[in-house]
């Protein structure tokens, strides 16, 4: 936790200072209005941190916390929005400035009359109209990104084509959520509105892929209740993610379990429909070893002593975890974790990190489909990516 504060805090004081630096100094006002608003960016963005001091005890600490976290988070997505615009800007001057450095120190000045310095006012006058521009931009993109995020998920369709499924499996569906992230401002409302979306589709089974929480099981025992109301004929199954890690793992796998979940912690179980056999299996988070050593993820193990089945499935928080996957064997695999990237501009910057984003992929024999997330982390925000739902079909191929 210590070396999470530093990193937020670090973080933090590098953007008050860039932002105060070229948005507020450069503005033609008073300077009893510019420490206004150095203190204003400042309050945004370090009294978040108050939430980490208040235990959510009562009602009152509850609406503060809650207040405190839709405030907080949605200025730090807009503002991670805006300073893409400003860096995309300041950047390329900076680059500039330096090759201007350098000139005068190898390349002799004239000392003609005529030599004009630069323009302070005509460039504090660009500055401050491509500050407004940004602001502009940033201001709606934020608002419709929060619409986005809050909305009802979007149900995606998939189908997965098998080979020598039998005929009894044909057709047999399965909804995947992934990354509800319930927690600080997603509750039982929009929970809620999340099971009855999936409970309309009427699927043969529905599978949670990870990171349902953020959070500790006293805080949030409330708000993960309407889980309890997903029903399918094949049952409600749940692998573990990193947040389940970072929220206290066990007493989430039995919370899980009393909500009807039936979690696979690098196990299988012979899902037998009568016309045809599914094996389903589930691994821990790709880290989950880090925190708790007997977590390490394996899908090997999963897999180990698996009977006699048609089609197997393997429910894995991240992606990545497709390697040891189709090692073992494994027809299907259901991820999430990436969240598609989950608002401009960095649904085209995670490519740089992650191999497989968004959507269906095939990697040596296995189908892996990735999961956009049925909710967000942080900002509540989407831009280029959807809420989803997803709900797999199993085809004959």
């Amino acid at each position: 936790m210590s070396y999470w504060f530093i990193i937020v805090m670090a973080v933090s004081t590098l953007l008050v200072l860039y932002l105060g630096w070229r948005l507020i100094n450069p503005l033609q006002m008073a300077r009893s209005r510019k420490i206004t608003l150095w203190a204003l960016l400042a309050l945004l963005l370090f009294g978040h941190r108050l939430t980490w001091m208040l235990h959510r005890t009562n009602r009152y600490e509850m609406v503060a916390c809650d207040s405190i976290d839709w405030v907080g988070f949605t200025f730090l997505g807009f503002v991670s929005i805006l300073i893409v615009f400003m860096l995309a800007r300041d950047i390329p001057s900076l680059f500039g400035a330096v090759a201007s450095g350098l000139k005068r120190l190898f390349i002799r000045r004239s000392k003609r009359p005529y030599f004009i310095g630069p323009n302070h006012a005509r460039r504090r006058f660009l500055l401050n109209a491509s500050n407004g521009l940004f602001l502009a931009a940033a201001l709606p993109m934020t608002g419709f990104g929060v619409y986005n995020a809050r909305r009802k998920p979007s149900v995606l369709k998939n189908d997965f084509f098998v080979l020598d499924l039998p005929a009894g499996l044909d057709g047999f569906t399965i909804a995947q959520i992934s990354d509800t992230h319930i927690g600080p401002t997603i509750r039982a409302g929009w929970a809620r509105k999340v099971v009855d979306a999936v409970n309309s589709l009427a699927p043969d089974l529905i599978v949670h892929t990870g990171d349902m929480v953020d959070g500790a099981v006293d805080g949030l025992k409330t708000d993960v209740m309407p889980f309890g109301g997903l029903s399918a004929p094949h049952g409600v199954w749940f692998c573990t993610g990193n947040h389940e890690y970072y929220s206290g793992v066990f007493e989430w796998l039995s919370e899980a379990r009393r909500l009807g979940f039936r979690p696979l912690v690098n196990e299988h179980a012979l899902i037998d429909t009568g016309n045809g056999r599914l094996l389903l299996a589930g691994v821990t988070d790709l880290r989950a070893g880090r925190i708790v050593p007997g977590h390490a993820s394996s899908p090997s193990k999963a897999m180990a002593g698996a009977p006699v089945h048609d089609v197997s499935v393997l429910l894995a928080h991240q992606p990545d975890s497709v390697y040891a996957a189709s090692e073992a064997g494994f027809d299907i695999q259901l991820s999430g974790h990436t969240h598609g990237g989950q608002y401009f501009p960095y649904n085209y910057v995670i490519h740089l990190f992650q191999t497989f984003v968004r959507g269906a992929y095939m990697h040596d024999g296995t189908q892996l489909y990735v999961n956009m997330g049925t909710g967000y982390w942080g900002p509540p925000m989407r831009i280029g990516t959807v809420p989803e739902i997803t709900l797999h079909t199993l085809r004959r191929a």
